[in-house]
């Protein structure tokens, strides 16, 4: 083996191993923490129907509109609702 396909192979090793970790990571995802912490800093109770709300808004779109209609339900301000809720929801 010529030490140039030597060193091409080492190289291809390392870059491997470095993307590795980046391939396997997962995601940056928003949940039930970031609802919830959103309504907190906002100085909403977070009591059992928000978190409630926020466990539900995980469940995709229909868990998001379901999070906003509990925590409207709640008196908690539209726009405070639909960004709590789209916290929940993103992927």
């Amino acid at each position: 083996m010529s030490k140039v396909k030597r060193a091409m192979g080492i190289v291809a090793a390392t870059a491997l191993a470095g993307a590795l970790p980046v391939l396997a990571a997962s995601p940056a995802q928003a949940s039930y923490t970031d609802c919830t912490s959103y309504m907190e800093n906002l100085g909403y109770v977070v009591g059992p129907r928000v978190q409630e709300a926020c466990s539900t808004g995980e469940n995709g779109f229909a868990g998001e509109i379901i999070c906003q209609n509990i925590l409207y339900s709640l008196s908690v301000q539209i726009d405070d609702a639909n960004e709590a809720c789209s916290q929940a929801a993103r992927d």
